[in-house]
């Protein structure tokens, strides 16, 4: 027997423009059956019907994180976190304090360094070793796209003077001039095999670090996430037990979430067709009631922290012709679109740089003109760095902006100066994280948190918002926003979180907003957010949360 509830007594934000607020919702069956006035809704109740009175507190549609790596990526945060911390000295002293504590058999392992925290910038394997002995060790960068390992980490898994690179210049190894790795590596391609030596894909770790970020979901406030690429091994097919694992725990009842998920394309050398087909065929047989597949990933460049960001004009001090990295040719992402269009799927792609940017968006200029265009939900994520003559370009071309909200302040305390040093302040602010000029411009616009590019702290929907609306850490009302006209309202970042996160993720008939005949996805927070100061946004508390009609969190 479906439970009937009805839910009144509080503001209801709604999220459909033809009827923003509400009075009254009843959800039965799963779906939502009324969703007006408190008078309408009785013909809809009867007996049975659990009333949720809201006590003034504010029912809206369950958040959708439109860009994260929830399923896998936890695993990077684990061990020895130096978030923040400075100087050689420093982090090579958190390191060691806390191999200390570690029993004798235990993995070696942290994350968050990042290359700005160490004068010479490029950290060495040598450093480790002194600490470590002949135990392996291996550290994320603070975006997961760089590592620092030990030798113990290098001989283990068979890399040496003579290994070649994954992907020259794009993923690699920084080398000594004798060809031997420093202990530094760039991008996944050259991580893989590092962390595949210390088992860390194993079924049970990854099963471990996926509850450390799907069992808190709900309590989160969210309905759904866009899986934005599994990384447990060389190739997207070596993901695939994630997914036929997020099914069974999905067709058990235990999923508290919608996946929509992604299959990778990795390096140039990758076939486009050959990840059409592979894409194809996991929409064909990954699927369940609340878990889909149905974009491809691509990353076009690197990212700023690693020196890989693509530029259209050098960062400070730099050669002319120094323009950080595109992962892939011009060429090879066009044809990646045109692949995947005609096969009947979306496209999303990371660009960080302005450089990166352009090229992408000429990318899906050109591949408008191929077949299976028409209809396309293509998305560029990040968007950390745009020229201000390509804002417009993304409404044009019917494209979406995914954001990355908490990217956008000062974050760690250290954002704004590196960034400053790296381009200049008057670059810093035309072109730096626009997310309100994206907005203004009227292109449909989502958010995701991106762990690993933020702690599993920092994914909750409520922290990002914040971060939108202020361009401060939450609970750092001190800090000097970052580019404070980038700013958006209330309404916006709600609808980027809600509706437009729905479209993205091609779930637009189900969710996204509170709409009778749509599927029972809400959150009950504990106060009205356009009655919250925005500094206070990131601690309001989630009180209910639902998914298909079925509570997922109640703290009431």
């Amino acid at each position: 027997m479906t439970k009937s509830y009805l839910l009144t007594g509080g503001p209801i934000w709604t999220g459909d423009p033809a009827q923003p607020w509400a009075q009254a919702v009843v959800v039965r069956g799963g779906d939502l059956v009324h969703v007006g006035t408190r008078d309408g809704a009785d013909d809809f109740i009867d007996a049975g019907t659990e009333q949720i009175d809201l006590r003034g507190r504010m029912c809206l549609p369950g958040f959708i994180d439109a860009h994260n790596h929830l399923a896998s990526m936890a695993l990077s945060k684990l061990g020895v976190n130096l978030a923040g911390v400075v100087g050689r000295d420093a982090v090579l002293a958190a390191i060691r304090d806390w191999v200390a504590e570690q029993p004798p058999d235990a993995p070696l392992r942290g994350h968050a360094w990042m290359p700005d925290s160490f004068e010479e910038r490029s950290p060495r394997r040598e450093w480790l070793d002194e600490i470590t002995g002949d135990r392996p060790m291996y550290l994320f960068s603070a975006d997961a796209h760089d590592s620092w390992f030990n030798t113990a980490a290098m001989r283990g898994a068979g890399i040496g003077p003579e290994t070649p690179d994954p992907d020259p210049g794009s993923q690699y190894w920084v080398r000594d001039p004798d060809g031997t790795p420093t202990g530094h590596a760039v991008e996944a391609a050259a991580t893989i095999p590092i962390l595949v030596a210390q088992d860390l894909f194993s079924v049970a770790n990854v099963r471990a670090a996926q509850q450390l970020t799907l069992q808190p979901a709900a309590s989160w406030g969210m309905t759904a996430y866009f899986e934005a690429g599994t990384i447990v091994g060389a190739t997207s097919d070596d993901s695939r037990w994630v997914f036929a694992d997020l099914i069974d725990q999905d067709e058990a009842g235990g999923l508290p979430v919608r996946v929509a998920g992604s299959y990778w394309t990795r390096t140039p050398t990758d076939d486009p067709q050959t990840i059409a087909e592979g894409l194809t065929r996991w929409h064909r047989e990954l699927r369940s009631e609340h878990v889909q597949i149905g974009t491809c990933k691509l990353w076009a460049d690197g990212t700023f922290m690693s020196g890989g960001a693509a530029l259209l004009s050098p960062c400070c001090g730099h050669a002319a012709d120094d323009l950080g990295t595109m992962t892939f040719p011009p060429e090879a992402i066009t044809a990646q679109i045109e692949a995947v269009q005609a096969a009947g799927f979306d496209m999303h792609i990371h660009i960080d740089g302005d450089g990166s940017a352009r090229v992408v968006l000429d990318a899906y200029t050109a591949a408008r003109q191929a077949p299976g265009s028409a209809g396309r939900r293509h998305v560029l994520a990040h968007n950390s760095m745009v020229d201000p003559a390509d804002v417009d370009r993304y409404a044009q071309l019917g494209l979406i902006a995914n954001c990355t909200p908490l990217w956008g302040t000062d974050y760690n305390g250290q954002y704004r100066d590196i960034y400053t040093a790296m381009l200049g302040a008057e670059r810093v602010e035309e072109r730096l994280f626009p997310y309100g000029d994206l907005v203004r411009s009227g292109a449909t616009v989502t958010y995701g948190s991106d762990i690993p590019g933020v702690d599993i702290p920092e994914i909750p929907p409520l922290i990002q918002i914040e971060a939108l609306l202020t361009r401060q850490r939450p609970g750092h009302p001190d800090d000097l926003p970052l580019v404070a006209r980038q700013r958006i309202g209330l309404h916006d970042a709600l609808r980027g979180y809600t509706a437009n996160g729905a479209y993205q993720l091609r779930l637009d008939h189900r969710t996204g907003t509170l709409t009778t005949g749509k599927a029972a996805d809400l959150t009950v927070l504990g106060a009205d957010l356009f009655r919250v100061a925005p500094h206070e946004i990131h601690a309001v508390p989630v009180v209910l949360t639902m998914m298909d009609g079925r509570i997922t969190h109640d703290a009431r």
